[in-house]
């Protein structure tokens, strides 16, 4: 019956090509329709991506967003591509040359294993011609799963530019004006007080607070979008600390800045307890000064 299926196959690839990429295009269309990012199975897969004829692109997230794959990560990136697929779907340079699917690990483990895969999440790129070059996998340790880098990657394989829309989010504006009013409350309460503006420690904390903040790498992790961490699927061991000096986690911030906090705090206790140990060991001396009244004691030379 397999026979049978790929040679009825073949004969229709080879007597309407035309008519069968058609149909492939329009049943692509038709499920882009409904999702912005097309789930896919074996079947699909093999049918709409590995097979000939095909004259379109196809952006493949796989993935493993089952709850018992505990993969915090696939469902961050998995955000992030839909809102990818999104801003193409709702442009108004929409067209049928690129799509945007997904394989989760649990619908598609057979496609896992048919492209030696092992890890989630993983972008792959399969070109209208052709099998995917190694340009064609995306980095996901070096350039994050931001929308944005997607989006310049998507342009480097394809030459199509996605301006990138995220839907609003009124928690940043509501956070930011939430503090203003705290501040704003504070600095009335005590208003015939506001002598801790120019408190020269007050701003000398804030500016080491904010160097802090500066050197540990968040900023990096705000452009980049990079995972917190990273879990192997295979031995279930998850890493905090990239193994590449180009990239890094989420986590990896907020080691840093523990160790940085707890480096000044420890420097302060030394500085502390070496002022602790003069003022101590001053009091001694004054104590055997006051006990042995020819202190300091003058050598004769003979």
């Amino acid at each position: 019956l397999l026979q049978e299926s790929l040679i009825l196959l073949l004969l229709l690839l080879f007597l309407h090509p035309t008519t069968f990429l058609s149909k492939k295009v329009t049943q692509m269309m038709d499920w882009t329709s409904k999702r912005s990012v097309i789930r896919m199975n074996g079947e699909k897969f093999r049918r709409f991506v590995k097979a000939p004829p095909r004259n379109y692109s196809v952006f493949i997230m796989f993935t493993a967003l089952q709850p018992q794959r505990q993969c915090g990560v696939c469902k961050q990136a998995d955000e992030e591509f839909h809102v990818l697929a999104n801003s193409w779907h709702y442009s108004s340079a929409f067209t049928n040359r690129i799509f945007f699917a997904s394989v989760d690990f649990d619908e598609g483990s057979d496609v896992f294993q048919m492209l030696n895969m092992n890890s989630a999440p993983t972008f792959l790129h399969f070109p209208p011609k052709g099998k995917p070059r190694r340009s064609d996998t995306y980095e996901l340790q070096v350039r994050g799963f931001s929308a944005d880098q997607l989006a310049r990657w998507v342009a480097d394989r394809t030459d199509v530019q996605i301006r990138v829309i995220r839907p609003p989010n009124y928690a940043g504006p509501l956070l930011l004006g939430f503090l203003l009013a705290v501040i704003g409350g504070l600095a009335y309460l005590r208003r015939n007080n506001l002598e801790f503006l120019f408190n020269k420690n007050v701003w000398a904390f804030s500016a080491l607070c904010f160097a802090l903040i500066m050197t540990s790498g968040q900023m990096w992790n705000h452009i980049r979008g990079p995972p917190y961490a990273h879990k192997n699927p295979n031995t279930g061991q998850v890493s905090y600390i990239h193994g590449s000096s180009q990239a890094q986690f989420v986590a990896e911030t907020h080691i840093v800045l523990l160790f940085k906090y707890e480096i000044m705090c420890i420097s302060v206790m030394c500085v502390a307890g070496m002022c602790l140990v003069m003022l101590c060991f001053s009091w001694l001396l004054s104590i055997f000064r006051a006990k042995y009244h020819g202190y300091p004691y003058s050598f004769l030379m003979g």
